[in-house]
């Protein structure tokens, strides 16, 4: 393995596009003033340290700047806080594990100082921090980060960012066009690293019964008005021909609204609007200017008039405003309904439960249709940013933040073997890691190398987790290939999930793909933190804007209230917000 070798120059080769994966738990860890480690130290790693050193030596390797380690000893003090449920490696404990041996072999010790449920892991660092006594590495999120960079907390990192950062973290830093690092930003100074993720993956997109469409003898609809005629053909005409009134077209979350399934911000994201989505402001850019995704009036009004009539037809379920993530799932995998808007993922779930009582059901995705004419649909993109490591303003060597993320980068977004990857990575190991860089774009990655892969029959690219998705998506074409498919079996369920999102050329990534090449996205107008403003109005001013929208749709209140409701709006708060959006947005225009 290339992990404990002597780097100065890095290697030069393609940064990998794959996913990200979604943190279980999050761990604080902390760093002491650089000094000798302690007694109880790993002795078998510092061994190997002091091996690796000599050899250099012996070898007469010239003196370089070590951008991942340090020429003497440092103890790092971290806090961990892990789910209850976290498994461990046999034999493995947080001061004892394969991360903290890759750690010793570059001087970098750890001591525990404290370890608690992941519940508690918040009120433990706001607690060290009150009483002075606080980690030196810091993940922190939001406001909070903001704060502790103005009150002094966390460091500016600027000056030792641009002298130790390594080619390849400022290639993990830029894989999100430097949206995350511009929001890392506090009054034009660099206090975090943002931990990154994966922007695309949280696109919403379409996902419709093909098998109903053969059914109704309709195509993939591709305007709002298309979508109209289909959803209805489903409602009326038995799509899955049981003789009975059962079915409906489209599948909406009337109770979260702004979710990520069956969201109906999706729907406006077809004439070019975007309501809400998650915990913050969206905010696009139109004609010049900054606007709140719901102040597009035309387009917002054109939406709701539409999914009014759809409501009246029956088209969208009469209960949807009870409905949520939950509710949705159930709703589409039962083959109750046979559209919905979700992220690349949507299909998973559904297309392995549906299979079951229908070997014939196929579930493909689609990007929003148009609802305002051609190119009208821009999916919603923004910063997948999930938190900020920063270091302690007292640490005697703020460089250390910066070497743990070069290591951190090196090991997790260019893993060089399968040895590697089962040693760092797999199994939850990366865990351990004091940075958790998992790589941005793997998803992506493993699409094209998985889909090429299931074409060609060569697995000679794939890592171990591709072997592992290909090998369950495999075992799904071939059951299906017999006469009475197994498609009860559990490698086979997981397949047919995976294969929804890497496999099937009307998958989730193959949309994405699409929307890549075609440069098709509405890019977020506001890329920072949100102020303090933006989380104080947020609650009342989203909760105003899912409330009008099912109103509308159910006919409660007419669709030109939706103009009364702006007014409302902006003297709520939404003008305040808007004018820092718009500030941000021109002092951050290249």
């Amino acid at each position: 393995m290339g992990i404990g070798r002597k780097r100065g120059i890095m290697r030069k080769k393609e940064f990998k596009k794959v996913m990200t994966a979604i943190l279980a738990g999050a761990m604080v860890c902390s760093l002491a003033a650089c000094g000798e480690p302690k007694a109880n130290g790993d002795d078998k790693a510092t061994a190997a340290a002091s091996s690796e050193k000599v050899e250099k030596e012996e070898q007469g390797t010239p003196e370089e700047k070590d951008l991942y380690g340090f020429s003497e000893p440092v103890t790092v003090k971290i806090g961990w806080a892990e789910s209850p449920d976290f498994q461990f490696r046999e034999g493995e404990t947080p001061e004892d594990n394969e991360w903290v041996d890759l750690y010793a072999k570059h001087n970098i010790f750890q001591e525990l100082i404290y370890k608690v449920d992941a519940s508690q892991g918040g009120a433990k660092l706001a607690n060290a921090i009150t009483s002075g006594n606080y980690p030196d590495i810091i993940l922190t999120q939001g406001s909070e980060y903001i704060n502790y960079a103005k009150t002094g907390v966390i460091a500016d990192i600027s000056d030792v960012f641009e002298e130790y950062a390594s080619d390849e973290l400022r290639e993990y830093v830029e894989s999100d066009g430097g949206i995350g690092m511009t929001s890392a930003k506090v009054d034009g100074k660099l206090y975090g690293i943002p931990l990154l993720g994966n922007s695309y993956d949280a696109v919403m997109m379409m996902f419709i019964r093909q098998d109903w469409l053969d059914k109704v003898g309709m195509q993939v609809p591709k305007t709002m008005e298309e979508l109209h005629e289909v959803a209805k053909a489903f409602t009326e005409k038995d799509p899955d021909g049981n003789g009975k009134n059962d079915t409906y077209g489209l599948a909406l979350n009337g109770k979260g609204v702004f979710a990520s399934n069956g969201g109906i911000q999706a729907f406006f994201e077809g004439y070019g609007a975007m309501p809400g989505y998650g915990s913050s402001f969206t905010f696009i850019e139109k004609d010049g200017e900054v606007i709140w995704g719901g102040a597009a009036a035309d387009e917002m009004k054109a939406g709701l008039t539409l999914l009014h009539e759809m409501y009246l037809d029956g088209s969208i379920a009469k209960d949807f405003g009870v409905m949520d993530n939950d509710r949705v799932t159930e709703e589409f995998s039962s083959g109750r309904c046979g559209i919905m808007f979700a992220p690349m993922w949507g299909a998973m779930g559904p297309s392995a439960s549906v299979i079951k009582s229908d070997i014939n059901a196929h579930i493909i995705a689609a990007q929003i249709p148009d609802g305002m004419g051609e190119g009208s649909a821009k999916p919603w993109f923004t910063n997948a940013t999930s938190g900020y490591y920063a270091v302690s303003s007292k640490c005697e060597h703020p460089e250390v933040l910066i070497k743990l993320l070069n290591l951190s980068v090196d090991v997790m977004c260019h893993t060089e073997s399968d040895e590697e990857f089962a040693t760092y990575i797999a199994d939850s190991e990366w865990k351990f890691s004091l940075t958790r860089t998992l790589e941005p774009l793997k998803n992506l990655d493993n699409y094209y190398k998985e889909s090429k892969a299931l074409e060609t029959g060569d697995i000679s690219e794939l890592n171990a987790e591709q072997k592992s998705d290909y090998s369950r998506m495999k075992a799904f074409l071939e059951t299906m290939k017999t006469d009475n498919p197994d498609v009860e079996n559990e490698e086979v369920q997981s397949g047919i999930g995976l294969y929804s999102v890497f496999g099937d050329p009307q998958g989730g990534y193959a949309v994405i793909d699409s929307i890549i090449k075609e440069d098709n996205k509405n890019v977020s107008a506001y890329n920072a933190i949100p102020t303090d403003t933006m989380v104080e109005k947020f609650p009342t001013l989203d909760k105003l804007a899912m409330e009008t929208i099912v109103k509308i749709i159910t006919g409660d209140a007419p669709v030109d209230s939706y103009d009364q409701f702006l007014e409302n709006w902006y003297k709520l708060g939404g003008e305040g917000v808007t004018a820092e959006a718009q500030a941000w947005y021109d002092a951050n225009q290249n």
